[in-house]
């Protein structure tokens, strides 16, 4: 379940919720079952091997005919031209794109050619519309900016030595960093700045929370050998999968968010929907989210020295850190709230239909 699949999951909820007829075409064992478990949605597993597997285009046109369903929504880069093949065979459906991702789109012959019927592609941040603008060729209009969004029910406030008690946390400043273990995550940079913080600072603790997808988890490894090597081993806890998310951001006072490169950031706006003062890589996304030192702190991204500067200053000082996560709450509230971002989104939908609400 990445950023992703939590996105996806919330929105069935919400159109379940508003009355819509939602069918999820989903692989087999999909990790959305479990969250989705008691939503109302009919459920239909198809192969979907690759981009271009006909067999589970052909089958979601049948699909499409037989619930003669008239938005076809695609969230995941590998699944778009099979929803465009299937479209294709079921001219009566809209085709939407959500572009989560930073990384630039294919921009073969073939892959414009098929995404050019597309209704609209929704990007979840300027820096990623601006990259589907000229990778696909597609006019200015059908490519919208529609970010993620935060439940703020799921961050109700949470006593913070309750919430410290479960994780065994007891240090006076205690800095989290969360996500897939990932090269790209930038975790490796956030160790070695961990390592010069601790050493000017032995009152903080850190937390890296997250899992790794390669087998054998080598990153892992070698981050447990950088903290080692650096002597921040017993300052710095890996805590693996972490399921309730909101109890450890109730538990840190700081979360850095180091990412090489971001379409969007979810633990940057869930961290703010906290109260956390987040700290965070001046990069695509993330730079969409926070303003530095209005509603949290930025540094260039891979930049250990700078991670080092500014995470000092935090640790330091606890009414910027107040400051910053009151501000980064109310604005992370007023921008990505869960109903006025599902709005955009329903509204895209009747617009591409021909529609009002």
């Amino acid at each position: 379940m990445g950023g992703g699949e939590v996105h996806v999951a919330d929105l069935v909820r919400a159109l379940a919720s508003r009355g819509h007829t939602v069918h999820l075409a989903v692989r087999p064992e999909s990790p959305l079952r479990d969250p989705l478990s008691e939503a109302t949605a009919e459920w239909h597993e198809l192969p979907l091997r690759n981009s271009l597997d006909v067999q589970s285009a052909r089958a979601m046109a049948g699909l499409i005919k037989a619930h003669e369903i008239e938005i076809v929504h695609a969230h995941v880069g590998r699944d778009y031209l099979v929803a465009a093949l299937a479209c294709r065979q079921a001219p009566a459906s809209k085709l939407i794109l959500t572009r989560h991702h930073y990384l630039p789109l294919n921009r073969s012959a073939i892959y414009r050619w098929l995404l050019s019927d597309v209704a609209a592609v929704i990007a979840v941040s300027d820096s990623v519309r601006a990259s589907v603008l000229e990778r696909v060729g597609l006019p200015l209009g059908r490519v919208r900016t529609i970010p993620n969004w935060i439940d703020p029910a799921r961050f109700q406030p949470m006593e913070r030595d309750a919430a410290r008690a479960i994780f065994g946390l007891r240090a006076n400043v205690v800095v989290g960093c969360v996500g897939q273990l990932a090269a790209a995550k930038g975790q490796e940079e956030f160790v070695r700045a961990a390592a010069r913080v601790s050493q000017m600072r032995p009152d903080v603790e850190f937390v890296l929370a997250g899992e790794e997808k390669e087998q054998g988890r080598p990153f892992s490894a070698q981050l447990s050998e950088i903290a080692k090597s650096l002597g921040v081993a017993t300052k710095l806890r890996f805590l693996g999968y972490v399921p309730n998310i909101p109890e450890l951001f109730a538990a840190v006072d700081v979360v850095v968010v180091p990412s090489w490169d971001e379409g969007f950031s979810l633990v940057t706006i869930e961290a703010l929907a906290a109260r956390r003062a987040v700290l965070g890589s001046n990069v695509g996304g993330i730079a969409g989210i926070i303003r530095d030192n209005q509603n949290g702190l930025l540094f260039p991204p891979r930049d250990v020295h700078a991670m080092t500067d500014k995470l000092l200053w935090l640790v330091s000082d606890a009414p910027l850190r107040e400051r910053l996560a009151v501000q980064g709450q109310r604005d992370v509230y007023s921008r990505f709230g869960r109903e006025q971002v599902i709005d955009q989104i329903e509204a895209l939908y009747l617009e591409v239909l021909g529609r009002t609400a």
